[in-house]
């Protein structure tokens, strides 16, 4: 493939985003309204941070890449739209940009202040009843099951990917698709 095309493919993916925008079918989230940011993970995939909206009590993940384009992140968005209603998978809320990177997009998710399963996992175990356990493993059975349906493919399925939110006994796919 050529520069030309590569750029022009590319200005057509940002008009995509740009008019998704216009059109409010996907909101922006102005990262300068983001406060008390803390990042919680940092791997060669991306970032994932945890911050506040608006100096408010809602709690939002923003989830950046290091390696996916433009075409890419507009995958991402279109497949977590399709899995949105399902209750154990993140809701997407939009996309931001951040200040010191304005070249790329972050999605913007449910926050699960729980952590991940894994560490949950670690400390609790032992805690748990059977009821729990068999609880926890329902649900993650029930949203791969569903993922399966629509035809997606997890690429990165594993508990350090899964993320609970402790308060409602839910835990939700943190829907990382390591492509």
């Amino acid at each position: 493939m050529t520069i030309e095309k590569k750029t022009i493919e590319s200005n057509s993916h940002i008009n995509w985003v740009e008019n998704a925008f216009t059109e409010n079918y996907i909101k922006y989230y102005d990262y300068s309204n983001f406060t008390n940011i803390e990042e919680i993970d940092n791997n060669s995939f991306g970032k994932i941070l945890r911050a506040n909206w608006k100096e408010t009590d809602i709690r939002l993940i923003i989830k950046s890449s290091n390696k996916l384009t433009i075409k890419e992140i507009i995958n991402e968005i279109k497949i977590q739209r399709e899995v949105d209603f399902h209750p154990n998978i993140l809701r997407f809320y939009g996309i931001s940009k951040s200040v010191n990177q304005m070249d790329k997009y972050s999605l913007v998710l449910e926050c699960a202040d729980g952590g991940s399963m894994s560490s949950y996992l670690k400390k609790n175990f032992d805690k748990l009843g059977w009821n729990d356990k068999y609880h926890f493993a329902f649900q993650l059975a029930s949203a791969v099951e569903f993922i399966h349906n629509e035809e997606i493919i997890h690429c990165g399925l594993h508990v350090g990917h899964m993320i609970l939110i402790i308060d409602l006994l839910y835990n939700k796919l943190f829907y990382l698709l390591n492509q």
